[in-house]
């Protein structure tokens, strides 16, 4: 069974400029919104036959999906969900192993964010 691994994209660096600006109560909405995208996340995943939660929290999350139940419609929703709920995009990498996933993520950071590396279909 494959990992995927997804991180919201650029979070950090907008809170703290939100922050360095004074818009504290924009920086407080958005942590709001990534907190509902959370919830929401974790409503659809357990909804879905085939897939572990392994970490979910902040803007991470990682699970261990069953290809055959799950595809990358599955990954899309979760990135599309993500930004809907906080305006931010998300990035994921998938693999047969945790460390696949995470380089394939991080390749999906070098490689302009918003995207899936990794994905066989």
């Amino acid at each position: 069974m494959p990992y995927a691994f997804f991180d919201g994209d650029n979070i950090g660096d907008t809170i703290e400029k939100l922050l360095i600006e004074k818009r504290v109560d924009e920086a407080t909405l958005l942590s709001e919104n990534i907190n509902k995208s959370v919830h929401n996340l974790e409503k659809l995943l357990r909804s879905k036959n085939g897939v572990e939660i392994i970490i979910l929290g902040g803007d991470d999350l990682l699970i261990k999906f069953d290809s055959e139940e799950c595809d990358v419609k599955l990954l899309n929703e979760i990135t599309i969900l993500f930004e809907n709920t906080c305006g931010l995009s998300m990035s994921c990498g998938v693999g047969t192993t945790i460390l696949e996933a995470i380089q394939n993520l991080h390749m999906a950071k070098l490689y302009g964010k918003n995207q899936i590396i990794g994905l066989r279909q």
